[in-house]
């Protein structure tokens, strides 16, 4: 049987060289918390360079041991230290730390564990954790199965997602078809609604942070920048996101609440749909923070009109306006043909990715 590893790998193409520059530069517009894990995960990175080779385990002084150090989910059947685990390969690496593939010894499961350095950042990783187990009744969203800690990291052990994220799926296919931008805007809406009916905001939506799962359902995965405790109505602060898919409030560092999960739906919306932002997308930061906060957003003109309309809905300035806060998002014709009962049960069958959406006329 193939390792589920090579999933992952299927979905790569050279496009993405061209989105990991376009990452970095956004990490270093980041607010608060992934500044703050950059800086104390990179001096540890340099001293374990030497010691750790791309297929090894963690090293010694790494791993959590069984003790008072190490926390393990409450009904999890996760081995109870990171040395039950044999690591594969990396998945990915961020600000925020890196996440590896893994597996139990004799057992045919896979798990992505994602390691990060604790540093200062004990409180924001506690609300991470708990966020986690939160959502874990929402099936679009990942699921944690366990939490190990150590002195200097936290181990978050979560289900692999081995169809890849939509992102690369995007780079891959170019734009998808609207079937598929239908289906996965639904289930992102059931993900985004669950989340803020228990009173947490995403605060990260985007493209990267959308999974698909191996029957091809989507997961909304990195909470490390969400915030719980709140309601509909209340203010948080703070230029927390990834800058080309933050809200114009967030960028103009204004009080703002929930409505920005919407805000980054409609980028996700039109990115899976038209393969591009409706926004400036290049560069120059100054360009991306004037397109966002002033101009309106482009849409192809051969789109679908419900598909327009839906975007535009979701992409208005004023939060109050916006579809999500303003009305409700269910209802909206696009979503017409959409079983909401059946969608929230996971009995609809996903689309077949098709690899060119809906061609321009003329």
């Amino acid at each position: 049987m193939d390792c589920p590893a090579r999933d992952l790998r299927k979905m790569t193409s050279k496009g993405q060289d061209e989105e990991e520059k376009k990452r970095e530069e956004e990490e270093k517009m980041n607010g608060g918390e992934k500044r703050k894990r950059e800086d104390h995960s990179q001096a540890e990175d340099t001293q374990k360079k030497k010691r750790t080779g791309p297929n090894a385990r963690e090293s010694e002084d790494e791993g959590p041991r069984a003790g008072p150090s190490t926390s393990v989910t409450s009904g999890s059947t996760a081995p109870n230290t990171i040395g039950g685990f044999v690591v594969h390969e990396v998945l990915g690496k961020g600000s925020f730390g890196k996440v590896m593939l893994a597996s139990v010894p004799g057992q045919n499961i896979y798990n992505a564990i994602k390691i990060i350095n604790i540093g200062n950042n004990a409180e924001a990783l506690e609300r991470e954790r708990r966020i986690l187990l939160a959502a874990r009744d929402c099936p679009f969203v990942s699921h944690l199965s366990a939490s190990l800690k150590s002195k200097r990291h936290m181990y978050f052990i979560l289900e692999y997602l081995s169809g890849g994220s939509l992102e690369s799926l995007i780079i891959q296919s170019g734009k998808l078809n609207i079937e598929l931008v239908r289906f996965y805007t639904a289930e992102l809406i059931c993900g985004i609604q669950f989340l803020h009916g228990h009173g947490i905001a995403h605060r990260d939506i985007k493209p990267a942070n959308i999974m698909l799962d191996e029957d091809g359902h989507i997961r909304i995965i990195d909470l490390g920048l969400a915030q719980d405790g709140l309601t509909a109505s209340t203010k948080i602060c703070g230029q927390t996101g990834t800058y080309r898919y933050m809200a114009p409030e967030v960028h103009l560092d204004k009080p703002y609440t929930v409505a920005v999960d919407w805000w980054g739906l409609g980028m996700v919306v039109s990115k899976m749909s038209s393969g591009k932002s409706p926004f400036y997308d290049l560069n120059q930061m100054q360009k991306v923070f004037l397109s966002i906060t002033r101009k309106k957003p482009k849409i192809p003109s051969w789109l679908d009109e419900d598909l327009k309309h839906l975007i535009l809905s979701l992409l208005q300035k004023d939060p109050e306006m916006r579809l999500g806060v303003s009305g409700n998002i269910r209802d909206h014709p696009f979503f017409r043909t959409i079983c909401w009962e059946e969608l929230e049960m996971r009995r609809a069958q996903p689309p077949i990715p098709s690899c060119s959406g809906d061609k321009p006329s003329g």
